[in-house]
């Protein structure tokens, strides 16, 4: 039979509808396009306010990737190092205070309280996003040392909440809107529409896990996000750079060493992280005072040496391409890692995503130079090591080894350097997995309280009802005189007693709380027989269920037995509550103890 094309038309689009499939790609393609247009306001307000405060007024040298260009122009005048430290006090005081009267939770890089928001169930505030917005860009384009990564992931993710909100989305729907929200945001201001899918799902724990049920509706929203960002700024990778090759075995070895230098620098970087936040947590001062220091401080760091504040990619595309000395790469490096310390960990709203990228470009391309110095033929170009280290020192610190290879991948347009990035990756991620920069990650899927009940219900559905039921009980026939049925419950530990016919198939069960209801009527008791008595209504189990299966089925009802029948209705065995009490506390108590064990 032919089937007409729109006949075939309209199949789809009800299949679609009533797919789970579906209602996502309608969902996060929504979250993409909230979060697209709000990644435009953002970047474009972060590079009005940085071009006029810092290069205009300042006339701090900002330097951008290739592929974009300041939105009014930058100029060349003297550097003014007095304003310079001027407007990144004051700007700190602002952003310090703004966060103090609106919202505290948009302190610091931003996706670490999206990740504390989805692992506890917590809510993300409506004003996040616009608050959010405000003192990243006033942080950021003051000469704050930090990335608009985290900030648009903050932004997206509370855009992404209360859409799910507004739709009346469970719990769970709104953590995935969460996730879509926070890819979008990333995938349009670091154009890494699939980087930033995976990286969305996977920063969330410490170990190799994936919040997998919302990876592709995260792609979805990215690429919705992604496609608006760069319609309105070109279709265009970040970077710009020559082609770059694996293809020297030799290179293998210096490679090698670079996974444990950036393993080891890592873990340096969030020590010195840690630390700064601790200095700065027990000032005993309002936020604002707190983030005018830290603006003190990185004007100063900034009036002495540039390059060791702002966002830092300039520094990023002149490592891709040789442009900096291999020991300014280093000293960069290092510098950065207290400068980012200190705008984070005062509380200024930057993310951490971006300097991670340059810190380890910076020690990678330095790394590089220094072992082409000595050893030529072993490496080819000393630029592969800034893009190779970038991943390697990002999956140190974030914990996110495999969305870091697409991302560096998608946005220096470089794929040819996958290989030896998936090695020093591997590598640097297994020498520092004790250590991460994210505070709320959890180790993985099974340590995150919003899973707890999915593993214990999966250890529940390995508890089968055979495995627990009763063989040995005791019964009574349907002409059983209640007189009889009161001296068996005197003498058994047994409170409800299941009635059957002649053939034991069941028709129903007396109860002690019925039997207590007629316990005064000693002369009917000669007379009334069982079935007069037995509840016909009988919730019964069957052998191949399971656990989870039958607590399901009790739920809040007062049952404490259940028959165990086979298909034809004939009892095999009882199942009781107390049996079901103690397998659900053993079960619960032995998930308790493979998760400590992890």
């Amino acid at each position: 039979m032919k089937t007409s094309l729109i006949s075939e038309l309209f199949f789809i689009i009800n299949n679609v509808k009533r797919s789970n499939t579906g209602k996502w790609f309608l969902y996060a393609a929504i979250v993409g396009v909230l979060s697209g247009f709000a990644a435009i306001i953002f970047f474009v307000l972060l590079d009005l306010t940085s071009s006029f405060f810092l290069n205009h007024i300042a006339g701090f040298p900002l330097s951008h990737p290739t592929n974009e260009e300041s939105i009014i122009g930058l100029i060349h005048k003297p550097f003014n190092r007095v304003y310079f430290i001027l407007i990144a006090t004051v700007g700190g005081f602002l952003s310090g205070l703004i966060m103090h009267l609106a919202a505290e939770e948009t302190k610091g890089g931003g996706t670490g309280d999206v990740i504390k928001s989805y692992n506890t169930n917590k809510p993300i505030r409506f004003r996040v996003p616009f608050v959010k917005t405000i003192v990243s860009v006033i942080s950021l384009g003051v000469g704050g040392a930090g990335g608009r990564e985290g900030p648009a992931a903050q932004i997206g993710a509370g855009l992404g909440y209360h859409i799910a909100k507004v739709l009346h989305l469970s719990d769970k729907d709104k953590r995935i809107m969460m996730v879509c929200g926070m890819s979008a945001g990333i995938g349009a201001i670091f154009r890494s529409p699939m980087g930033a899918a995976i990286y969305a799902t996977e920063v969330l724990y410490k170990d190799v896990d994936f919040e997998h049920e919302a990876l592709l509706p995260a792609a979805i929203s990215s690429i919705v996000a992604y496609s608006i960002f760069s319609a309105k700024f070109g279709w265009v990778h970040m970077f710009s750079m020559p082609t770059i090759t694996f293809d020297n075995l030799f290179e293998l070895i210096p490679y090698t060493v670079l996974a444990f230098v950036c393993a080891a620098t890592g873990i340096m970087f969030i020590n010195v992280f840690n630390t700064t936040s601790d200095i700065f947590g027990r000032i005993k001062s309002p936020l604002y005072i707190k983030t005018a220091l830290g603006g003190l401080v990185i004007g100063i760091a900034g009036s002495i040496f540039p390059s060791s504040v702002g966002m830092g990619y300039g520094i990023l595309q002149n490592a891709f391409v040789n442009n900096i000395g291999f020991t300014t790469l280093l000293i960069i490096g290092v510098v950065r890692m207290v400068t980012t310390s200190v705008t984070i960990g005062s509380g200024n709203s930057a993310g951490m995503f971006a300097p991670s990228l340059v810190i380890g470009a910076a020690i990678g391309g330095g790394f590089g130079g220094w072992f082409h110095s000595i050893a030529p033929f072993m490496i080819d170009n000393p630029a592969s090591f800034a893009i190779v280290g970038m991943a390697g020192f990002f999956a140190a610190t974030a914990k996110t080894p495999l969305s870091v290879i697409i991302l560096v991948a998608e946005i220096t347009g470089n794929y040819e350097l996958i290989v030896p990035s998936m090695w020093v990756v591997s590598i640097s991620f297994l020498l520092s997995s004790r250590y991460s920069i994210e505070h709320y990650q959890v180790k993985d899927r099974s340590h995150s309280p919003i899973h707890k009940y999915e593993y214990i219900r999966d250890v529940l559905e390995n508890i089968k009802v055979e495995d627990l039921m009763k063989k040995k009980f005791i019964s009574v026939k349907g002409s059983t005189h209640l007189s009889k049925i009161y001296q068996i419950l005197s003498e058994s530990k047994q409170s409800d007693i299941p009635v059957l016919d002649e053939k034991n198939n069941l028709i129903g069960i007396i109860t002690l709380h019925v039997l207590k209801s007629i316990l005064g009527d000693n002369e009917l008791a000669d007379f009334i027989v069982a079935e007069d008595v037995a509840n016909e209504e009988v919730i019964t189990a069957q052998k191949n269920e399971n656990l989870n299966q039958i607590m399901h089925k009790i739920g809040f009802k007062e049952i404490n037995m259940l028959p165990v029948v086979d298909d034809g209705g004939k009892i095999m065995g009882i199942i009781t509550r107390k049996d079901i009490i103690k397998a659900y506390n053993e079960a619960t108590a032995r998930s308790k103890n493979i998760t400590k064990s992890k």
